[in-house]
């Protein structure tokens, strides 16, 4: 009896043996059948010329992984496996790592920081500390940084240089340096001049964040030299916003480094600048603006249109 229950079992533990067996024999013999090619190279080719060399040798590509490598520029191939020249069969799946390119990092803000402050910073983000000058300033205390070159937030190859410019603190009396105006008024502007003898040019321009007569933008920028006769020009506020008008709200972005913000509102007038400075990641932009029928305004970060806003 129990050899009549176990012969069915025995019966069923061959025949899936056998089924095994010769499902492995066949497929080994279709691989075996495939013919054998050599791996071509695909080092520093893009995915699209890599892919039409495997296809040509019957092979296929699937994507290992990615890596920065400054020797070859980003999408294309940087190692393979099997590597170049190795006889396999068609069929075969080549794996691949493709470059990001050089590695890039964000020029950290080092303004107002001491020398070896500054070096440590850039140290930690895997640059370094290129030229160091020294100029007098009179915004700057001695011996910390006025401005870098590249500036804050530039975009540069991991370990560039940094060049520093350092204060040496007050100039002496025979040297004259631009006072940093932005934010000031028309009136203390013209003072300084006329104390100094130094001709001033001004450009009026409609912002309606600033009080009327506060100073925009000047040339030269605060702490440039500047000599008897020679020419200040800044640019002064015309106008200031009476709370009415079309609204326009803005959120600027995270991201390193400040961010220069100019809005442009289109209407039947034509086009005006409405709003332009440099603005934290973070801050919110909430102003009114005048204009005429049907408008819309336009938001550049650092140059390029990010948003546009239809006005009512």
């Amino acid at each position: 009896m129990f050899r009549a229950k176990i012969l069915p079992i025995v019966a069923l533990v061959v025949l899936c043996g056998a089924i095994y067996f010769s499902f492995e024999w066949a497929v080994g013999a279709v691989v075996h059948n495939r013919k054998v090619v050599p791996v071509p190279d695909i080092t520093s080719k893009t995915v699209g010329e890599a892919l039409n060399l495997v296809a040509a040798s019957h092979l296929g590509l699937t994507k290992d992984g990615e890596q920065f490598d400054k020797r070859y520029p980003a999408g294309t191939i940087v190692r393979q496996n099997p590597p170049a020249g190795m006889v396999v069969r068609e069929g075969r799946i080549i794996r691949v790592t493709l470059s990001q390119g050089g590695e890039t990092l964000f020029v950290p803000d080092l303004v107002g920081q001491p020398l070896r402050n500054a070096q440590t910073s850039l140290q930690n983000v895997g640059l370094g500390v290129g030229e160091v000058e020294h100029r007098p300033s009179l915004r700057f205390e001695k011996d910390v940084v006025m401005t870098t070159d590249p500036p804050a937030g530039a975009v540069v190859a991991k370990n560039a240089l940094v060049n520093v410019i350092l204060s040496e603190g007050s100039p002496g009396a025979d040297v004259l340096l631009t006072p940093d105006f932005v934010g000031k008024t028309i009136s203390e502007v013209r003072n300084w001049t006329s104390a100094h003898q130094v001709l001033l040019s001004v450009r009026e321009e409609n912002d309606i964040t600033k009080s009327v007569g506060e100073i925009i933008m000047q040339a030269p920028t605060a702490d440039s030299p500047l000599r008897t006769g020679e020419t200040l020009t800044v640019v002064s506020n015309s106008s200031a916003s009476n709370g009415q008008g079309p609204h326009i709200h803005y959120d600027v972005p995270a991201g390193p480094g400040d961010k220069d913000i100019k809005i442009v509102v289109i209407d039947e007038a034509g086009e005006h600048e409405v709003y332009r400075r440099a603005e934290a990641a973070g801050n919110r932009i909430d102003i009114n603006v005048q204009a005429k029928g049907h408008a819309r305004a336009r938001i550049f970060s650092n140059g390029i249109n990010v948003q546009e806003q239809e006005l009512q």
